[in-house]
């Protein structure tokens, strides 16, 4: 998909989208995921059975659960792809490997793709909306 987005503008939305799969899997403070999005932020993972979740509040009990519930998380993007530009807000997408083993013995592995809609927010840029598609079947 050809796209206006500028170099810079794709590059920090790239580190953003990373920074969220190091913080995810470092099952450390949930803030240090919590801090990528905005105030009024939109998840929806609904497609891969987890509820839409809407503002920070929402977000930050999310995963602080997965915090308090996962022993091992693993996420890998690549194929990075700018998505659209319009001067304000970007959004990109990436194939996204992900893996996780919860306190209880259960085991996570989805082949996704995510998609960011970001805004840059006292210079720093910040997702406003998050949302994945199942790209391969959930295990039964």
């Amino acid at each position: 998909m050809a796209t206006n987005m500028p170099e810079d503008v794709f590059k920090a939305l790239c580190d953003l989208m990373t920074e969220y799969t190091y913080g995810v899997d470092a099952i450390a403070d949930p803030e240090n995921v919590v801090d990528l999005f905005t105030d009024d932020v939109v998840i929806d993972f609904s497609d891969v059975a987890f509820p839409k979740m809407e503002g920070k509040e929402t977000v930050r009990a999310f995963y602080t659960g997965l915090t308090e519930n996962m022993t091992h998380e693993f996420h890998m993007p690549g194929n990075f792809r700018a998505e659209s530009w319009d001067g304000t807000v970007g959004a990109i997408t990436a194939y996204v490997m992900g893996m996780g083993r919860a306190k209880n013995g259960t085991a996570t592995n989805v082949q996704v793709r995510y998609r960011m809609e970001c805004v840059e927010v006292d210079g720093a840029w910040k997702c406003r909306h998050f949302s994945l598609k199942n790209m391969m079947p959930l295990p039964v």
